[in-house]
């Protein structure tokens, strides 16, 4: 999972333009909602031969590497199973769209009026899209649903106090270890950092004993990758992010510490080579010649494949001078765009499928890695049960109820997980720039963004 949308200022005013217009729309299509369906080229609800009924759900994924086959299943499960309670026959036609084009081709599609009819959407994104959205609450009664999610999934999809969308998961990020290279740096493998000074004392007994690495702040080097390692400590020492009105407050004493640190890590320290190289740490990791490895919940559906790699997991509440427990988190949901023509009747019939798959799906949290969002599933065998529990579901699970994790704000505008937004930790992490200069461009960029 790699984030990404590049966000422009036309995209965000067609948004907020498509929320009014939705709106209109929506109130054209009151009454309308007898006609069993809409039918028409979109795949909508045809009537059977017999009289019968039947719905066809675009949906809309971006999910890849382990993720993507699992979600496939789960579609498939439903093709077949026919879960829903319900005499229509309903099937969900499954689109996936790699991650760095996905919400382009959402935009895109929304602005033609031919958008799913329904979709994944990080969590993060649904204050900025809420204008392309139809709020599930028109569509399904969320106050009885409520009590099937956790609350703070709950709270991921809630947006001044309307519910936008049905929670999906929550994928926060921990370290993944090398067992090996612990051994022979002279650790304990069973015994990984709890704080910063064992993290300190492990990575520097890697770089010394080893011709390892000791840690990479993402496997894939990437900007939105180090921004969740480094946010992740920042709030650790209790810095702030974001003010109240939005504006990037992140050049504060944390933040610059742990610029600082980066710079270090690649530096002094020789934890890592100072590189811009985007594979560098996820090659290093999985060929065993990096010894920690800072990603989410969906690694272990990457290194569930890598033979011969002896890796452990812990919490990554280990970073310097903290004040807190905080880990980055975020979530994907399931929405329904707003869609020209949708009959209220196929609208409701999305909303069941995507309670049904939020709810009915272990094989989501316990095969991809991933936090599920209902409460049902945390205590099925299935997830109880998966290779993974003891690995690293546990570990996410108690964060959880400590409650560790702060989520990536819901932005007005722009794109929250853009690549650009962060480049300048990679720039720092790479050497091509001072601590101090980076987290200026860095104000700079994300104020742009937000204000455009």
């Amino acid at each position: 999972m790699v984030p990404k949308p590049s966000g422009s200022k036309s995209r965000r005013t067609f948004i907020k333009s498509l929320g009014v217009a939705g709106t209109v729309a929506l109130a054209g299509c009151g009454g309308n909602g007898g006609d069993g369906g809409d039918g028409g080229s979109d795949g909508g609800s045809t009537g059977g031969s017999g009289g019968s009924e039947s719905y066809e759900i675009t949906f809309w994924e971006l999910f890849s590497g382990g993720e993507g086959p699992i979600m496939e299943s789960i579609v498939n499960r439903f093709n077949e199973e026919q879960p829903l309670d319900t005499d229509a026959e309903v099937t969900i036609n499954r689109q996936r769209t790699p991650w760095n084009e996905y919400y382009n081709k959402l935009f895109t599609a929304l602005s033609g009026g031919q958008a799913p009819d329904m979709a994944v959407m990080h969590a993060a994104y649904l204050r900025a899209w809420a204008g392309g959205v139809d709020a599930i609450g028109q569509y399904a009664d969320t106050g009885s649903m409520q009590s099937d999610y956790t609350e703070s999934h709950w709270d991921l999809v809630t947006v001044d106090g309307n519910v936008n969308a049905l929670p999906m998961d929550m994928h926060p990020i921990g370290v993944y270890y090398n067992k090996d290279l612990f051994e022979q740096a002279g650790l304990d493998p069973e015994s990984p950092p709890t704080n910063w000074s064992e993290f300190e004392a492990a990575g520097n007994a890697v770089a010394q004993n080893t011709d390892a690495a000791a840690f990479t702040q993402s496997p894939y080097n990437d900007g939105f990758g180090s921004f969740r390692t480094w946010s992740t400590w920042v709030k650790q020492q209790g810095g702030s992010l974001y003010d109240e009105e939005w504006n990037p407050t992140f050049d504060n004493e944390a933040g610059m510490n742990i610029a600082q640190l980066f710079s270090d890590m690649t530096g002094d320290m020789g934890w890592a080579p100072a590189t811009s190289e985007d594979t560098w740490g996820n090659n290093a990791f999985q060929n065993g010649s990096c010894a920690m490895a800072m990603n989410g919940t969906w690694y272990v559906a990457a290194l569930s494949g890598v033979e011969d790699l002896n890796w452990g997991f812990f919490e990554p509440t280990v970073g310097p001078n903290k004040q807190q427990d905080r880990v980055w988190a975020d979530g994907h949901s399931l929405v329904l765009p707003k869609k020209d023509g949708r009959s209220d009747a196929k609208s409701e019939i999305a909303a069941q499928v995507g309670h049904w798959m939020t709810t009915q799906n272990p094989s989501w949290g316990a095969e991809a890695g991933h936090l599920p969002a209902a409460n049902s599933i945390y205590e099925s065998d299935a997830f109880q049960n998966s290779p993974y529990y003891d690995k690293t579901l546990d570990k996410y699970v108690e964060m959880a109820e400590d409650g560790d994790y702060f989520y990536h704000p819901k932005v007005p505008n722009g794109d929250p997980n853009a690549q650009n937004w962060y480049t300048w930790l990679v720039d720092i992490w790479a050497h091509n720039a001072e601590p101090q200069a980076g987290v200026q461009s860095g104000i700079e960029t994300v104020s742009s963004g937000i204000s455009e």
